[in-house]
């Protein structure tokens, strides 16, 4: 029974770091790729990204020797596969194949490190974390299972804000920026601490829908971090040994925690956040508040207003982000908010106003690769309520239109890493100059002077963050500033001087930079911290964060301090500085000397790697266990999935041999199983002259074979999501028996064809949304029997489901409607395709029409704690009502057609659910009641369901 609970939370509860068996989609097909191999890693690029690739290796080398002191445990070699083709910022580490994804295309937002020396130190610590579990669990275990054993005491023992708190612990100790030394992202957990006080350790840790809680990086970082300062390294490395060889026991992260501290999870959460509540208050106590006012509209929803334009003293324009609405354009007037058009995905920091025009970059999805989304610059002009949108090679992030409505500047990153303030026409779209530093300085958010002659900027050198100028017309750039590991972003021109974000406090403010004289001083003094700055006339508007979310103030720029900077306490941060002590050394460089050899990587010789296999038979597509054995492969490109093993049916008795190989990495995408083995059912047999009958039973070999290939096409635009994909499956079964049978079962085969057309266009979910507000799918299916064999009826449907808002912010309404035909030319028949209404089984038909209608709401936000064995989040309800009218053909014994039923069914009911977690697992589930009256039978019955969600990304 134990090992069947391992595998349960194998299957279910994979490590917080990627899901099991988890693909995060494929790049480009006719990308060639190379690699090369250090001591430690493998890395694994696209042709042409040579030179980044080697300095990252050096850099992963460099890291290597630091990374993993503090839980000591050296990790074995892993892959590194790099995604340069796509405008995503990310890094993750996946086990179940062990790997490490770096997306490699920095954001906007980055702190002052190189990004993929951010994702070196990171994303390395999680191959740690993950390698000391692996490593250290019974070699019982690992001989089962393979890798997915630790990836699942992992994801059922080890807290989400551990697994990220530590790392990004780590990222800070080692070194000079880090997210422990940015004010932005420690904002979130105090202004919630002291508005709002302490929620519940259940609710910190696994969120809510009715507050906005800090993320498990931000929440793990402070809990995670602290625990380390005033208990010393070996916490944390205890608790990995600890679950890890004793992966069946209960709690053990707990347990050594109040082994090492004396107190468990939730006594030091209290202990610690209550000594932060008292310190925080006291260090706010002691600022010199600026005289600012709030004039964004109070929402009861967090809420964040960013990229404020301010276009007169009473009026701005922002990009509103809200849990319970889809992000919009808004401008506020006069204490009055209307929208001004719905963007699709907002890069960070990527939106300006000029005059009557608007500005963003748009994420936007490629038509066929997940790892080749790229931005697309989108023009919105306020008089005409129309857009443009310009499409290039390469990714353009934070574009600004100049003051002459001509042209706009953006930061523009080739697919080699290469990096540009490019500049284009603004009514045609091509590109006229390009400005590059000879060391290839990452630029972030550029402004322009009031001539269009100037462009200003903050950049990323190897010594940190820094102000910056170009003069266009001689490509000359000019340092304004020193650079420096305090964050800088967000410079805005006006009347010789540059507004801009600086963490030079240790809260972000405003500052301002006075280009005559060189002197900077500051604008603003706020609790938990100002961004987005824009001057106009004597006013400055910002945006101002607290614990409901960046609203926006307004302030009299003489109202300030007007401090010097040589005259502001430079920040320090305790907690950074109390973990890089403990580190056995701070390294000053990470860069390695030497340079490695390149090959090519062959695809085709790497298709297989069997990373997994189990003393049960795991089906990872429908997330089914049966008896059995089975062996997992999946490819390292995460194209290749194959699946091989033998499952038994313990109520027959038999058996069956599979195989399954699933391949995405061409334009269409082809899948095909195999299976053999036996089979078992029974048939009344006649005795005693007819007057009796007993269950006889049979058995039959049973061969049946599938190919699959489909196109999945993204049409993504703006708000709304476009999916479609033309499908065509073959299916072959044939029959082969063993003993005596009825003589109405024969030997022979069957065989099938399946086309199917998809279509879906839906609109963007908010954060609360249970239901898209807007919504239509299409679904057409066509099976039939291409001749030969046992002959069935084909079989033609038609599904379509519509979504609409409902009375209420987050209500929603569902109406579906299925038509399906099938022949009657034979006897046997195709499953169905259209469902019936919900309590009514099945009804033998030919003709199958269904309505339904379904109006969901959610009920309340309890956050509730049942103990460590629940953590309700949301109730909501649901009514319901279906319908179906269908048509059977009834036939003799001869097979030939003796009549025609008519008749049709209803269901009404009520489904209630529950949101949340069990046993403080981060997988969140969902689990109700589905009450149903049946009006034709005239009954009531009730239903179980439950859902598991495995998005944990």
């Amino acid at each position: 029974m134990r090992l069947i609970k391992l595998l349960a939370l194998i299957l279910f509860y994979g490590p917080p770091v990627a899901a099991q068996y988890y693909t995060t989609g494929e790049d480009p097909g006719g990308i060639k790729w190379k690699e090369i191999n250090t001591s430690h890693f493998q890395l694994i690029f696209p042709e042409g990204y040579e030179p980044r690739a080697q300095k990252l290796a050096r850099t992963m080398e460099a890291v290597y020797a630091y990374g993993y002191a503090t839980l000591n445990h050296a990790p074995g070699k892993i892959s590194v596969i790099l995604h340069t083709r796509t405008v995503t910022s990310n890094g993750l580490v996946a086990w179940s194949p062990k790997r490490v994804e770096f997306y490699t295309t920095p954001n906007q937002k980055i702190y002052a490190q190189d990004w993929l020396e951010q994702l070196a130190v990171h994303e390395f610590r999680h191959v740690v974390q993950m390698d000391k579990v692996q490593k250290e669990l019974p070699v019982i275990f690992r001989i089962l299972f393979g890798e997915q054993a630790a990836a699942a005491v992992v994801g059922a023992y080890l807290p989400f804000w551990f697994i990220e708190g530590d790392a990004v612990m780590t990222e800070t100790a080692l070194s000079k920026s880090g997210r422990g030394r940015l004010p932005a992202f420690l904002m979130q957990t105090k202004a919630q601490v002291v508005e709002k006080g302490l929620f519940s350790y259940d609710k910190a840790s696994l969120g809510s829908y009715k507050d906005f809680v800090p993320d498990r990086y931000k929440f793990g970082y402070w809990f995670t971090g602290t625990i380390r300062e005033q208990f010393g390294t070996k916490v944390w490395s205890e608790v990995l040994e600890e679950l890890a060889g004793k992966p069946l026991s209960v709690n053990p992260v707990n347990r050594v925690l109040k082994q090492q501290t004396g107190f468990g999870k939730e006594d030091l959460y209290k202990r610690i956040f209550h000594e932060y509540l008292g310190k925080w208050k006291k260090e706010i106590a002691t600022l010199e508040i600026s005289d600012y006012k709030n004039i964004s509209l109070q929402n009861d929803s967090y809420t964040n207003y960013k990229y404020v334009n301010a276009l007169n003293d009473s009026s701005f324009i922002a990009l509103r982000e809200s849990r319970d609405d889809i992000d919009r354009i808004v401008m506020v007037k006069s204490g009055r908010e209307s929208v001004v058009t719905t963007p699709g995905p907002v890069l960070e920091e990527s939106m300006s106003v000029t005059g009557n025009l608007i500005i963003w970059a748009e994420y936007r999805a490629d038509i066929r690769w997940e790892h080749a989304g790229r931005s697309v610059i989108v023009v919105y002009d306020m008089k005409t309520q129309t857009r443009k949108e310009f499409r290039y090679k390469f990714n353009l992030l934070s574009p600004v239109i100049a003051p002459d409505m001509k042209s706009f500047v953006a930061v523009e990153t080739d697919f080699s890493n290469n990096y540009q303030l490019a500049v284009f026409d603004l009514k045609t779209g091509k590109k006229f100059a390009g400005y590059a530093t000879p060391d290839n300085q990452y630029f972030l958010t550029p402004t322009w002077d009031p001539l269009a002659k100037v462009i200003y900027f903050s950049a990323l050198s190897s010594a940190g963050k820094y102000l910056g100028s170009l003069t266009t017309a001689t490509g000359q750039f000019s340092m304004l500033t020193q650079p420096d590991y305090h964050d800088i972003r967000n410079p805005k021109f006006r009347d010789g001087n540059l507004y801009y974000t600086s963490a030079k406090t240790g809260i972000d403010n405003i500052f301002c930079l006075n280009l005559q004289k060189g002197e900077t001083s500051q604008v603003t003094s706020v609790p938990f911290g100002a961004d987005y700055p824009s001057v106009t006339g004597s006013r400055i508007f910002f945006s101002n964060y607290s614990s409901n979310g960046y609203g926006v103030s307004v302030q009299n720029l003489n109202d300030h301090k007007n401090a010097l900077t040589n005259n502001v306490h430079t920040a320090t941060y305790k907690l950074a500085s109390s973990l890089a002590a403990q580190e056995k050394s701070v390294p000053d460089s990470l860069t390695a000397p030497s340079g490695y050899p390149v090959k090519p990587y062959r695809k085709l010789a790497h298709l297989f790697n069997f990373h997994s296999w189990a003393p049960l038979y795991i089906n990872v597509n429908d997330y089914e266990v049966q008896p059995g054995v089975s062996f997992l492969s999946q490819n390292k490109l995460g194209t290749a999935s194959t699946l091989v093993g033998y499952v038994y049916d313990p109520t027959d008795h038999t058996g069956k041999y599979k195989i399954a190989f699933n391949y995405t990495g061409l334009f269409p995408v082809f899948s095909t199983e195999l299976s053999y083995g036996n089979r078992k059912s029974v048939y009344p047999r006649i005795i005693n002259d007819g007057t009796d009958t007993i269950s006889q039973s049979y058995t039959w070999k049973e061969l049946i074979c599938t190919f699959n290939t489909r196109l999945p096409l993204s049409f993504n635009r703006g708000k709304y999501r476009q999916f479609f994909q033309p499908e065509t499956e073959y299916n072959y079964e044939k029959i082969i028996q063993e003993r005596a049978a009825p003589e109405e079962i024969h030997d022979g085969y069957y065989h099938s064809l399946t086309h199917r057309l998809f279509f879906q266009n839906m609109i963007r979910k908010a954060e609360l949304d249970i239901m898209p507000d807007w919504g239509q799918s299409l679904d057409l299916y066509y099976r039939y029997s291409p001749g030969g064999g046992t002959r069935i009826s084909d079989l033609k449907a038609a599904e379509t489901t519509l979504y609409f808002p409902g009375i209420l912010k987050n209500h929603g309404i569902r109406f579906y409607n299925g038509y399906q035909r099938k022949g009657t030319g034979e006897i046997y028949t195709f499953s169905d395709v259209i469902r019936f209404p919900r309590g009514i089984g099945r009804i033998r038909n030919h003709k199958l029409y269904t309505f339904g209608a379904d109006y969901m709401m959610p009920l309340c936000y309890p956050d509730l704690n049942f103990g460590r064995f629940a953590f309700l989040k949301r109730l909501r309800m649901s009514l319901f009502y279906d319908f179906s009218e269908y048509e059977s053909v009834l036939y003799n014994k001869d097979g030939k057609k003796s009549g025609i039923i008519k008749g049709e069914v209803k269901s009404i009911g009520t489904e209630m659910m529950s949101d949340g977690h069990l046993l403080r697992l981060a997988t969140p589930i969902s689990a109700g009641l589905r009450g149903i009256y049946r009006p034709d039978f005239k009954d009531f019955r009730v239903e179980f369901l439950l859902s598991i969600s495995f998005n944990l990304m």
